[in-house]
């Protein structure tokens, strides 16, 4: 302490800072730039030349409103900007890239994310050229992660075409194992040879072309995880990827026209979700190895089906119109033989049904059913089921064998209009953990039902 304030009186402040850092080891450096945004980071600069170099300590490079100006998120932004505010505030934001990079002197760059809302204009070749300096620069040294999300919603109506991806950019590239391109373009026709180690591919709001997904199938020679976030697609796809082992297909745009064929020996997870209400892509699987799928849509049964789930041990079904006791639960435990973890969530159409399945260990029937539905019955027999959790407006349950059920979660208040929602419960006495919603109208006149031996 008396050596810090004897400092702080004798050096002049530049001095000050040098003799500071030159006392401070570099695990202490590193670890302060690190917090530092890039905006700040630049400025260290004016208080030594020596911290300049001090920028290779920074390995994750992150361009964002926060790090490059006084911003924390796009909704501390106006909702519609002037046309020139927008192209200045663009430019402003490529100056600031260009200048960071020009001085960057880092041997190593681990990742790259560059996540700000640009629209292509006048000035669109400047962007371009900054962002495709660097990457260029991130692949000479051996960048692992690279994330562009130029995402330009705020700036509606002026819509312009969006940042034009060079695959060329990565030819030769051995390191980069996760790429996640939004509001990007990728020229189809180009060579992908520089995806060969990519493990992971995420691409959102990007037309997806047959041609393009080919190529990158063909090329990405390790992929396992594959994301088609909010993307259309432009005609038939199929996904043939023998390394896969996960993918996602989700908030997608639906064409009915357009089939989606998944041909993956060794996928293990599938999701598919769209945003287009009642409409549902037609999905072929061949995914022998598929374990675990879920599904948000309104028609499963004529569009999906079946046959593709044989080994599937977890599925959810969220939000079917399709009424489940004709379409859904006569053939999922006949034709999944596998399953051990059922969701069905606000799935609006339950009459009376069935569950029998002996190895089924945890079920969730979550919000489903409609308000002003007449109460219908559940009945479930499962031998080796081991929690529960049910939510519905009036579909009651009124019979439940499940003599290894330990875990209960129960929301009765939804359904507040039916009488003796709680008798199920009151006869599971082995149950350990049990949680409720419930009002107060529903236990008026309450009664001994549950009975502890110790």
């Amino acid at each position: 302490m008396k050596r810090c304030k004897k400092l702080e009186s004798e050096l002049p402040p530049m001095k000050r800072c040098t003799k500071l850092k030159s006392e401070l080891p570099d695990s202490i450096i590193s670890y302060i730039f690190s917090k530092l945004a890039l905006k700040d980071l630049v400025k260290t600069s004016a208080l030594s030349e020596r911290w300049v170099h001090e920028w290779g300590l920074r390995t994750d490079l992150n361009f964002d409103l926060h790090t490059m100006f006084d911003y924390n998120t796009l909704q501390d932004l106006p909702n519609i900007l002037p046309l020139f505010q927008i192209f200045h505030f663009q430019s402003e934001f490529t100056t600031r890239l260009d200048q960071f990079m020009l001085h960057y002197k880092g041997p190593i760059i681990s990742s790259i994310r560059v996540k700000f809302p640009l629209v292509n204009s006048e000035h669109g070749d400047a962007i371009n050229g900054a962002i495709n300096r660097l990457i260029s620069k991130g692949i000479a040294k051996g960048v692992k992660r690279i994330e562009l999300l130029l995402s330009s919603d705020f700036v509606l109506p002026y819509i312009f075409p969006p940042y034009i991806f060079p695959p060329t950019l990565l030819s030769g590239n051995d390191s980069l194992t996760y790429l996640h391109l939004q509001n990007c373009l990728s020229a189809e026709h180009l060579d992908h040879s520089g995806f060969n180690n990519l493990r992971t591919l995420v691409l959102h709001l990007i037309n997806v072309t047959p041609k393009l997904l080919q190529s990158l199938c063909s090329n990405c020679t390790h992929l396992v995880d594959l994301t088609l976030d909010g993307c259309r697609f432009l005609s038939d796809l199929i996904i043939n990827r023998s390394t896969l082992l996960s993918l996602n297909i989700v908030n997608c745009r639906v064409d009915l026209s357009i089939c989606l064929t998944i041909i993956a020996s060794n996928l293990s997870s599938f999701e598919y979700s769209c945003n287009d209400g009642f409409l549902v892509h037609p999905v072929n699987i061949q995914a022998h190895m598929l374990s675990k799928f879920s599904f948000r849509g309104s028609e499963f049964f004529e569009r999906v089906g079946f046959s593709g789930l044989k080994n599937v041990t977890t599925i959810v079904f969220d939000g079917l119109i399709e009424n489940l006791s004709m379409y859904i639960l006569p053939y999922l435990f006949s034709e999944c033989l596998q399953l051990e973890d059922v969701t069905f969530k606000n799935c609006r159409r339950m009459s009376s049904i069935e569950i029998t399945s002996p190895k089924l260990r945890h079920l969730k029937i979550i919000d489903c059913g409609w308000a002003d539905d007449s109460p219908s019955e559940i009945a479930i027999d499962a031998l080796n089921l081991s929690s529960f959790e049910y939510s519905a407006h009036t579909t009651r349950i009124i019979s439940i064998t499940a003599h290894k059920l330990l875990k209960v979660f129960w929301d009765a208040a939804q359904g507040r209009k039916t009488p003796h929602l709680l008798d199920p419960i009151a006869r599971l006495s082995h149950i350990e953990n049990l949680s409720m919603i419930i009002l107060t109208s529903q236990v008026s006149h309450p009664k001994p039902v549950f009975i502890v031996c110790i």
